[in-house]
């Protein structure tokens, strides 16, 4: 995509598309298991580097109730999205993340970034793939939550 002057649909396109983005982190931290899966296609990939990839929303679905019941808390920030393709119904993204988790035990702080594929599924930009690429990993010791602060609900999935 060269720079330039966007039209209205690329804007329209760029804000529907960080939208999606956004709302996945968000599922993530509320641990809204509908939500993530309504992201991806059907036949969506995720792909977390050395072979590991889950594909299919049922598989996503899966991933997502194990994942995120193994915290008490987590807190996902994606930024600097950029657009390296964006066509009429489909875009690809490169989009900055870091992602907190907390066991209750440790910390584990996760910074690095999103490489996705997307297309205008009609209703909703939706992930055809998404590779997760990571430029550092830390953990350190977990800590009670100051009594002045209250954490934000998280949904229990059976």
């Amino acid at each position: 995509m060269t720079m330039g002057r966007l039209t209205a649909e690329e804007l329209l396109s760029r804000a529907e598309i960080a939208d999606t983005l956004h709302a996945y982190s968000r599922g993530v931290d509320r641990r809204d298991i509908d939500l993530l899966a309504d992201l991806f296609t059907d036949d969506a990939t995720f792909d977390y580097g050395n072979g590991r990839i889950i594909s299919g929303r049922d598989d996503l679905r899966a991933l997502f109730v194990s994942a995120t019941g193994r915290y008490k808390a987590t807190s996902h920030h994606v930024s600097t999205i950029a657009y390296p393709r964006l066509e009429a119904g489909s875009a690809s993204t490169l989009s900055y993340v870091y992602a907190f988790h907390d066991t209750g035990e440790m910390h584990f702080h996760l910074w690095g970034c999103y490489e996705d594929e997307l297309v205008d599924d009609g209703d909703r930009w939706r992930i055809v793939s998404r590779k997760v690429r990571t430029a550092g990993a830390r953990t350190t010791p977990s800590e009670e939550l100051p009594e002045r602060f209250e954490r934000y609900l998280r949904a229990e999935v059976d």
